[in-house]
C-alpha cells in the first residue's frame, strides 16, 4: 500500500508544482501576449504536425486552447496538462531546445530551460505515462523528489525566484504528515 501512496504523492507534486513551472515558462516565453495564442498557433501549424503527418494537438487539446472554433476566445493555461504544455513550449515558444534536442533525455550538465522542460516530460512519462503499475518504492520516491528539486532549482535560476522550491517543500511536509497518519 505505501508504494501506491508514494505514486499518488509524486504524481501530485509532478502535476501541481512542475505543471505550475511549465505554465510560467509557456506564458513567459510565448512570442506574443497569450491572448494572441490562436493566431500564433495558426501561423505555426506546420510545426504542430507530427512526423506521420498527424496533428500534434488532439481534439481535446484544441478545445482547451481554443474555447470556440473561431478562436474568438482562448482557453486558460490553468487547464493545460503537462503534455499540452510541453507540446506548446516545444513548438511555439521561444525556449531553445536542449543540447541533445527535443524528445531526448538531456545530459546532466545541460541546465538550460529547454533541458528542464525535457526532464519534466521525461519524469511524467516514467512516473505516469509509461508506468506498468501505480507503485513507487520509497527509494524511487526519494530519487524522484530530488530530481524535482534539481529541475525546479534550474528553472528558478532562470526566473530568479524561489517559488517552486518553497511549494515543493510545502508539499513534502504535507506528504510526511499524511504518511505518518496512515
Amino acid at each position: 500500500m505505501p508504494e501506491h501512496m508514494n505514486h499518488a504523492r509524486i504524481c501530485v507534486a509532478l502535476v501541481t508544482v512542475c505543471g505550475k513551472a511549465l505554465r510560467e515558462i509557456l506564458l513567459d516565453k510565448f512570442p506574443v501576449p497569450y491572448i494572441d495564442i490562436y493566431q500564433t498557433i495558426l501561423a505555426n501549424q506546420a510545426k504542430l504536425v507530427g512526423v506521420r503527418g498527424r496533428p500534434l494537438l488532439n481534439k481535446k487539446q484544441i478545445n482547451l486552447v481554443f474555447t470556440d472554433p473561431l478562436g474568438q476566445k482562448t482557453g486558460t493555461v490553468d487547464l493545460f496538462d503537462l503534455t499540452l504544455l510541453y507540446t506548446l513550449i516545444r513548438n511555439v515558444s521561444t525556449v531553445q531546445a536542449p543540447i541533445s534536442g527535443w524528445g531526448i533525455d538531456p545530459a546532466e550538465s545541460d541546465t538550460s530551460l529547454g533541458a528542464s522542460v525535457e526532464r519534466i516530460r521525461s519524469y511524467r512519462n516514467c512516473i505516469s505515462g509509461h508506468s506498468p503499475d501505480a507503485r513507487i518504492t520509497h527509494q524511487d520516491f526519494e530519487d524522484y523528489w530530488k530530481k524535482f528539486e534539481d529541475v525546479l532549482h534550474d528553472i528558478e535560476v532562470v526566473f530568479n525566484t524561489k517559488v517552486y522550491s518553497k511549494e515543493l517543500e510545502r508539499q513534502k511536509r504535507q506528504v510526511i504528515s499524511i504518511f505518518d497518519a496512515c
